[in-house]
């Protein structure tokens, strides 16, 4: 690989990373808005028209904007993070959001090459970051999310990794586990202490990693969740049975499982090229 090719790979995939962080704001911001009554059943043709349309617009006038308004990072730059109509603050989730999924698209172009592979890969830690937010800001993980993400899954690690068996123990070991948790917790306390939602995210994960990674991805998760939240419980920020999102602590644990490896193998062909 000459000297160019990573400058190319990277500039490429910032500017495909950046239209899907785009798109990913419209899933974030939309998407739970056409759950109605709490149902996350969104049957796929309502959800590809309601996040196709109406045309993109300020959240707050819910004027049209422009199309030289909505250029992905350059944008929010230029506008200062505000409506040009409306003068309102769009918040900085929006190019939070569009600077990592350019970032992420980058480092799996560098990491994959121009394959397929890279394009997956980094959907799914796109994927990871919408549903976290969406699960930080509505307590929700939709299955609209969750089910295109453990196909993904089933089909990258059947190509890529172990094989579709082990992915299918991976999803059940996933799912089962968590499964084990939420009914001891519900017997212990009387309630409810996960919902579906993670269940699902957690088969989800288990496609993607395969059987032998489910311990150490669910240890992450489960160490810093209560790395987070015992600290915030006991100085009295967290309400005793207040609903706690745990989409993020097992997002955050199969990332760590799926990334950390891949860029160790990178640093040391960088260090140590063959």
């Amino acid at each position: 690989m000459n000297g160019l090719a990573p400058a190319f790979l990277s500039l490429l995939g910032v500017c495909f990373g950046a239209v899907a962080g785009s798109f990913l704001n419209v899933v974030i911001h939309r998407l739970p808005r056409l759950i109605e009554s709490g149902d996350e059943r969104v049957t796929f043709a309502r959800c590809v028209s309601g996040l196709a349309w109406p045309p993109s617009h300020c959240p707050r006038c819910e004027h049209r904007l422009r199309a030289c308004d909505n250029i992905p990072i350059l944008s929010y730059a230029m506008l200062r993070g505000r409506c040009r109509f409306c003068d309102q603050r769009y918040g900085l989730r929006y190019l939070a959001v569009e600077a990592l999924a350019a970032v992420v698209f980058a480092a799996s172009l560098i990491v994959f090459g121009l394959t397929v592979k890279a394009f997956v890969a980094a959907s799914f830690i796109a994927g990871l970051v919408a549903l976290c937010i969406i699960d930080i800001q509505e307590q929700l993980l939709p299955d609209a999310l969750v089910a295109p993400l453990f196909c993904l899954g089933l089909a990258f690690h059947a190509l890529y990794s172990g094989g579709l068996a082990d992915a299918a123990m991976g999803a059940a070991a996933g799912y089962g586990v968590l499964w084990l948790i939420r009914q001891a917790y519900r017997l212990y306390a009387g309630i409810e202490g996960m919902g579906c939602g993670d269940l699902k995210l957690a088969a989800a994960l288990g496609a993607w990693l395969g059987l032998a990674a489910m311990p150490a991805m669910l240890f992450i998760a489960f160490a810093s969740g209560v790395a987070l939240m015992a600290p915030m419980a006991l100085c009295g920020r967290v309400e005793e049975h207040a609903p706690v999102p745990f989409g993020p602590f097992l997002a955050l644990g199969g990332l760590c499982v799926f990334v950390l490896p891949k860029l160790a193998n990178l640093t040391a062909s960088l260090f140590f090229p063959t």
